[in-house]
């Protein structure tokens, strides 16, 4: 049985982790083994607390989840020790610690797709993107999934969120041909990053893009406003007509992908010229309306 069976976290170093990621506001970085799922784990850590977030974020990685869950309670399970498995506990408030408008929360799984996708890009080359929802694309292939969590809030005080991905890194077989991982991407093999590496490089971006955000919330997710403006240029959704299945519906809408709404929504044009916006929670899926039928 090699190492990476036996302690599937072995390459992660907590205190490696910390001090690398103590400048970006992390208050803890937590490794575990194996765990059902970094999401749950986390968010009943913070629940336990009763209210007492501290300052800084927090977060967990794992070799290996056991019980991962994506959007719809889909299932995502890799082999021990080869993808970037972690979540990140945040509590998003503005610079005079006022809570973010609960309007602009759904942006947190946004703003994830967007620091992984820009990790990714940064240190292999990979021509990675955003595939609204929750989604981090290649080729339109899926190479990284991301689900965001609410803890429920202690009266008073500021939600928190937990935002946690799966990454894959080093699988060479994916159990669906609309998946892929680094290894089956990049040119050279040894431009594989680390699972350390990758990891400290999304969790440093996404906690100066959180601190970005948190300049002025409103400001730079609004409309027009620079932070949004870069999401959704890595967004591979927009300006491509998509197929939008909705709940109960026994056709799927078809329609092309213009733009993101105020809360994050997918804003589309419809065929016969109007508009509508869908939260994650209004659509099953979205999927290019023509050609190959990438990830649900």
């Amino acid at each position: 049985m090699h190492a990476t069976e036996q302690q599937p976290a072995a390459d992660y170093h907590p205190s490696d982790l910390q001090d690398a990621l103590r400048s970006h506001g992390y208050r803890s970085v937590t490794v575990v083994d194996t765990v059902g799922s970094t999401n749950t784990w986390l968010s009943e850590r913070v629940a336990q607390r009763a209210g007492d977030q501290g300052n800084g974020l927090e977060a967990v990685v794992t070799g290996f989840q056991s019980q991962g869950r994506g959007r719809l309670d889909r299932g995502w399970i890799t082999p021990p020790g080869t993808a970037v498995t972690f979540s990140v506990a945040c509590t998003p408030v503005d610079r005079s610690g006022r809570p973010w408008p609960q309007e602009l929360i759904p942006w947190l799984t946004l703003l994830m797709a967007h620091s992984i996708t820009g990790a990714v890009r940064e240190l292999t080359g990979v021509p990675a993107v955003v595939k609204w929802p929750n989604d981090v694309l290649v080729r339109d292939r899926k190479l990284c999934g991301i689900l965001a969590t609410m803890v429920a809030p202690t009266p008073g005080a500021a939600p928190t969120v937990v935002v946690g991905a799966g990454i894959n890194v080093s699988q060479r077989e994916l159990p669906v041909p609309t998946a892929t991982s680094l290894a089956l991407e990049v040119q050279d093999s040894d431009a594989v990053p680390s699972r350390a590496g990758l990891l400290t490089a999304v969790l440093g971006r996404f906690a100066d893009t959180l601190d970005r955000a948190s300049q002025d919330p409103a400001g730079q997710l609004g409309r027009g406003g620079e932070l949004r403006s870069e999401v959704e240029a890595q967004l591979d959704t927009l300006g491509r007509e998509v197929s939008l299945q909705l709940p109960g519906a026994r056709d799927p809408l078809t329609a092309t992908a213009t733009g993101l709404g105020d809360s994050g929504q997918l804003v589309v044009r419809a065929r016969d010229g109007r508009e509508h916006e869908y939260s994650a929670g209004d659509v099953v899926h979205v999927r290019p309306a023509h050609g190959g039928g990438g990830p649900a």
